[in-house]
């Protein structure tokens, strides 16, 4: 588990590193991009960290009553 942990955080530095190195790379050749595209790469980003960290935890999510209802008989 804690390895596992561990590796889904290097995967979310990976990827927001990649984000902010396709924004200077492009901001450097000069293209000038709207804020608006900058703003859903990020939820873009953040939709994606969000599914890693899922699939991380599903397994333990699975066995939490959220609704307090118990399964039928």
């Amino acid at each position: 588990m804690f390895g596992a942990i561990i590796r889904a955080l290097l995967y979310l530095c990976a990827l927001a590193l990649c984000f902010y190195l396709v924004i200077w790379v492009i901001a450097e050749l000069g293209i000038m991009i709207p804020a608006m595209v900058v703003h859903i790469l990020g939820i873009m980003f953040v939709l994606i960290a969000i599914l890693v960290l899922y699939q991380l935890f599903w397994p333990y999510w699975g066995n939490i009553n959220w609704w307090g209802r118990r399964p039928p008989p």
